[in-house]
């Protein structure tokens, strides 16, 4: 009886304690719908960043005669902050300067004008001993094409500049401008060999009692009229570059308007001079932004080299950081999402801000994953702070403040990306599709779908 009662009673106890089991499996878990608020946010720290930053020397070597300067300065670009001896530099400076203004003096002047007369005269006589041999009218036909040659390309360049119609109708006019040059000197060459060599190069052959006996022809050979185009050509150039250097030494013309060739002395020596004046500047260190010397190693008697020996912040307001947050905030990095700042020299006070740029790509620190961003302060602030002062930052990736809220463990997410809960209703769940806005791990932002008093099974499976 004592046995058959203690293994019924096992068998009992059993059967009870598998019932609870069930029942407590079974159990429905719910969740009143309430509202409240979300915040998206992300924490990092950051340092106080220049909004511009220099580091440079001297572009020549030497020793330093003088250092305008401190460490903690604040510099104007175009400021003057040290100097190298350069007596031999400015020296030179002075004499490429010299020559160069002298170019441009009466006597230069005077010079130039006379090599323009010089040169007419040296054309005139080239033209004239080529006119001998080709003809007049062949030489003015060939002067006419020459000239609507350089008609159409001047027409034709300024017409890819401005395709206007009278543009194009200018480089229409040019090309017939051109064509009938082109008949005239085929005229004129059929004239020269038909007429003008028979009528000019026949001479008369006598005998030695001083008769005529025949009349021959000595026509001017190929070489003889190359070699008279030839000497036509370069006294054509000669003129011509001695008339542009006249130009631009009046200043009638800029040497941009000429070929460098009219002004080769003039180009050798501004050359010259400003090869002189770089190195006269050379020698003195100017600053290229304004700002504060944050690095300076420098003093007077000092060799250097061109190496980097100053540094220039500007640390002007507002103020940037720059942050690092950890990868896991990637989401919460975008352009114009709100930052707080707090500065370690600053305790005490909270800075907004908004973030300006974000890095590409996750960087490392100290063998972390980190997000990299900048985030500029919305304000000035009374306080001048140093590069590199630390800060704490807190990013606000999003926020919904009073708004109805669910818990992530009620939340079933559909095949299409959307998402149902189960919604009691009358004691029986109900599958109720809702819109989602803001999550975090335990609540999320409902858009649609529920409302406030709503209860709803945080434990339920499409299965249940």
């Amino acid at each position: 009886m004592i046995a058959v009662l203690a293994v019924g009673g096992t068998g009992y106890y059993y059967y009870t304690q598998l019932n609870s089991t069930e029942t407590k499996e079974t159990t429905v878990a719910t969740s009143t719908i309430g509202t409240g608020d979300i915040i998206l946010s992300a924490t990092g720290l950051g340092t106080l960043n220049p909004s511009e930053e220099v580091s440079f020397g001297f572009k020549t070597s030497g020793e330093v005669s003088d250092v305008s300067v401190a460490l903690g300065d604040k510099v104007e670009a175009g400021q003057i902050l040290a100097q190298l001896g350069n007596n031999s530099i400015e020296l030179k400076y002075k004499q490429a300067e010299a020559e160069l203004a002298a170019l441009a003096s009466p006597s230069d002047i005077a010079a130039a004008e006379q090599a323009v007369q010089d040169t007419k005269a040296s054309f005139a006589t080239a033209r004239n001993d080529l006119q001998y041999l080709i003809g007049s009218d062949v030489l003015v036909a060939e002067e006419r094409v020459a000239n609507a040659q350089d008609a159409l390309k001047l027409a034709t360049a300024m017409a890819k500049k401005d395709t206007s119609a009278e543009n194009k109708q200018k480089v229409t006019d040019a090309e017939s401008a051109l064509a009938r040059a082109k008949e005239i000197l085929a005229s004129a060459n059929f004239n020269y060999a038909s007429n003008y060599t028979t009528q000019t190069f026949t001479y008369p052959i006598r005998s030695d009692s001083g008769l005529t006996i025949r009349q021959e022809l000595f026509a001017p050979s190929d070489a003889e009229i190359l070699s008279a185009r030839a000497a036509y050509q370069l006294a054509k150039a000669n003129l011509n570059d001695a008339q542009n250097y006249l130009d631009v030494l009046k200043g009638n013309k800029t040497t941009d308007e000429v070929p460098a060739s009219s002004v080769a002395s003039m180009t050798d020596a501004r050359i010259a001079y400003e090869q002189a004046k770089a190195d006269l500047d050379g020698t003195k260190l100017v600053a290229p932004i304004s700002g504060t010397i944050t690095s300076l190693d420098l003093n007077v008697g000092q060799d250097v080299g061109t190496t980097s020996i100053i540094t220039i912040s500007n640390l002007e307001q507002p103020y940037t950081i720059d942050a690092y947050l950890d990868e896991t905030d990637w989401d919460k990095a975008k352009v114009g999402f709100a930052a707080t700042v707090t500065f370690d020299l600053l305790p005490d006070n909270n800075y907004s801000g908004k973030i300006i740029r974000v890095y590409p790509s996750l960087e490392d620190s100290s063998g972390a994953s980190v997000v990299h961003v900048v985030i500029q302060l919305d304000n000035h602030i009374n306080v001048d702070l140093p590069a590199g002062a630390s800060a704490g930052v807190e990013i606000v990736g999003g926020e919904a403040l009073g708004v109805v809220l669910v818990p992530t463990s009620a939340l079933k997410q559909n095949e299409d990306g959307t998402y149902s809960v189960y919604l009691m209703k009358n004691g029986s769940p109900i599958k109720q599709q809702v819109e989602i806005g803001l999550q975090d791990i335990l609540n999320a932002e409902v858009k649609s779908g529920l409302q406030a008093g709503d209860v709803v099974l945080t434990n339920a499976t499409d299965g249940n």
